[in-house]
């Protein structure tokens, strides 16, 4: 029963963790605007069948950060991307600073007049801490798997 409290305390700790480093991450990467990715952050354990279930959410519009995409790039162009092509830049004005947004003047943010670039807040840290976990919780798992052995060994030779 210890191992499922620890492992309880432990995923718990770790979700709460994760969020704190994503959120550390966009802040250093700059990917924070409007901060609605930085506040739109759920996190949720849980129960499922024999094990537990891990629910981490955020805005949609993290992942087109993470991965440099966005307006502009679509589905199924075989990876042409005009849109950073500098000759396609230039003739469209794309390489100069402006105003960003649907309506000019409303919004306060202005580019940078250079091509997006993958912003990755979250892969690689998600996929390095989901394997220290997995290792923490096969220990936790097989420290208590052995003390119920050595229990059992107790108590058969205390029988004798």
């Amino acid at each position: 029963m210890d191992a499922l409290k620890d492992t309880e305390k432990y995923v718990d700790a770790w979700t709460e963790m994760m969020t704190v480093i994503w959120r550390e991450k966009i802040e250093r990467l700059k990917v924070v605007r409007s901060g609605r990715l930085h506040q739109s952050f759920q996190e949720r354990v849980s129960e499922a069948g024999q094990g537990m279930s891990i629910s981490i959410k955020f805005a949609r519009y993290g992942i087109y950060q993470a991965l440099g995409t966005g307006n502009g790039y679509t589905r199924g162009n075989g990876g042409d991307l005009k849109i950073l092509d500098p000759a396609y830049r230039k003739e469209h004005g794309l390489d100069k600073r402006r105003t960003a947004g649907p309506m000019p003047g409303y919004s306060r943010y202005r580019t940078s007049g250079k091509p997006r670039k993958p912003r990755d807040w979250f892969s690689k840290k998600l996929y390095s801490s989901i394997r220290t976990m997995t290792e923490d919780l096969a220990r936790i798992t097989g420290e208590e798997a052995a003390m119920v052995v050595c229990r059992a060994l107790d108590d058969a030779r205390n029988a004798l």
